[in-house]
């Protein structure tokens, strides 16, 4: 929670010094009562020791209280779903991808995980497939098709070397293409509806430098998120060990405003997928809140006033 006039809020502990003066000069009155007749002392000593006889104080003491927070104007944060979206699935083929260290082998499980994250994502949003070895080609243009998405993600295979770099290139072009031009016929420069989560198990080994992309991608305003799949002890079938790099992905998602994660099996590349979906899905906005405590505040306020006159304490 955050408040635009947080000022104000200093008048809640002079409020709080204030009750409790009222409060103990009360006490003090009450302790001064120097009639003869003791069956009135006695009366009188059980009124004071009464809880209810504060009870309209109390209430008008929070109504206060709630106004001043209402005086400080909160605003809180929430998540709101976007309404539009391109979202590029970038995803690793090269031969390491064959590794059996994720069950039933790394593509596999990339390919289980991306056709879950298509059904997560809301159905206005358009998303398209860039597989990339040693090149990247896009093999599903941002749509809303997810029939069609599904088909070009079953059919990726193991291929050759990984061009990360170049996967990012394409991703931004294919979202620019996705997002239009403006009144002069160019293209947006600012593509703030774009996202790109790329999986990958390796660092990128050709093509265009990954530290170029990801400057591109931070000037156009394209986060993008990386989940880097596999364990230390993947390996192929002729002997050759391909651990996965995840500092030089994260180093990609840093760089552009996104989020890294590390996924070392099928469920948890599932996993990550799906809470992208959601985060993804979602921008985060901050509300003004002040018709709450304001709304609580005349609340506070009547049921004082309806206490105060249910115990007599009215003005007569």
């Amino acid at each position: 929670m955050s408040f635009d006039w947080p000022l104000a809020l200093l008048l809640a502990p002079v409020l709080a010094l204030a009750l409790v003066f009222w409060l103990r000069r009360g006490a003090d009155r009450s302790d001064a009562f120097p009639h003869p007749d003791l069956a009135l002392i006695e009366k009188a000593l059980a009124g004071s020791q009464s809880a209810m006889r504060h009870l309209p104080l109390a209430l008008a003491a929070l109504a206060a209280l709630a106004l001043v927070l209402a005086l400080a104007r909160p605003h809180a944060w929430r998540d709101q779903p976007r309404e539009q979206a391109t979202i590029m699935l970038a995803i690793d083929v090269s031969r390491s991808m064959e590794a059996t260290d994720v069950e039933p082998y790394r593509l596999r499980a990339a390919q289980d995980a991306a056709i879950r994250f298509a059904e997560t994502v809301p159905r206005q949003y358009q998303v398209g497939l860039v597989g990339f070895s040693d090149r990247a080609d896009v093999l599903h243009a941002p749509s809303t098709d997810r029939d069609g998405l599904t088909r070009a993600i079953e059919s990726l295979f193991p291929i050759r070397g990984t061009a990360i770099g170049e996967a990012v290139y394409a991703s931004i072009d294919a979202v620019r293409q996705t997002q239009g031009a403006d009144e002069t016929g160019a293209l947006s420069d600012e593509l703030t509806a774009g996202r790109i989560l790329l999986l990958s198990d390796g660092e990128s080994t050709l093509g265009r430098s990954v530290d170029g992309a990801a400057r591109e991608a931070e000037r156009v305003g394209i986060p993008v998120f990386t989940v880097a799949l596999g364990t230390d002890d993947g390996i192929l079938s002729d002997g050759y060990r391909v651990p996965p790099n995840p500092e030089a992905l994260q180093a990609l998602s840093e760089a552009t405003g996104g989020q890294s994660f590390e996924s070392r099996d099928a469920e948890s590349v599932s996993a990550v997928y799906q809470e992208l979906g959601s985060f993804i899905g979602t921008v985060r906005v901050r509300d003004e809140i002040t018709a709450w405590p304001a709304g609580l505040a005349a609340l506070l306020l009547l049921a004082a006033l309806g206490s105060g006159w249910w115990l007599g304490a009215r003005p007569r």
